[in-house]
């Protein structure tokens, strides 16, 4: 497996250079949306949580302490032969905060997500379209016959 260099996204991806970082691809807050019920993940039946959007302030979320559920500003597609996984940014823990993520799986189509957690007991501020991870890119062995085409497919 090798991790894919800025000027391979730009061309695998079709990004522009910009929108790459050092060793990933760019991914922006767009989205916050606090967790309101609980959820439910079984063997045959899954129940996600109902959620609340939060509306930024003056452009930006200020967020206490807790988790958040975060939507990046990026449409993303993975092509088959590759996957990706999304890496915070170090800035946030430098502010007492994480973000947890998935594998983003090869044929994986969408806006993905990730959980904002807040550990600082005086909150943070973020702005709405700051960089909060990028998404490194790894060349799997060759082409898999199990592409993504899940329940999160194409989500928005």
């Amino acid at each position: 497996m090798a991790v894919l260099r800025p000027e391979d996204l730009v061309e695998l991806l079709g990004a522009s250079y910009e929108e790459t970082d050092c060793a990933g691809l760019k991914l922006h807050l767009d989205r916050v949306y606090v967790l309101e019920t609980h959820g439910r993940l079984g063997i045959e039946e899954r129940v996600l949580p109902k959620y609340r959007e939060i509306t930024p302030a003056n452009g930006s979320f200020k967020l206490g302490p807790g988790p958040y559920y975060v939507k990046y500003k990026e449409w993303i597609e993975i092509p088959n032969g590759y996957m990706g996984l999304a890496i915070q940014r170090s800035s946030l823990i430098r502010m007492g905060a994480t973000l947890y993520t998935a594998v983003w799986d090869p044929g994986y189509r969408g806006r993905g997500s990730g959980l904002l957690v807040v550990h600082n007991l005086h909150g943070i501020i973020i702005d709405k379209g700051a960089q909060i991870a990028q998404l490194v890119v790894f060349r799997m062995t060759g082409e898999t016959k199990k592409t993504y085409n899940g329940y999160y497919q194409g989500e928005k």
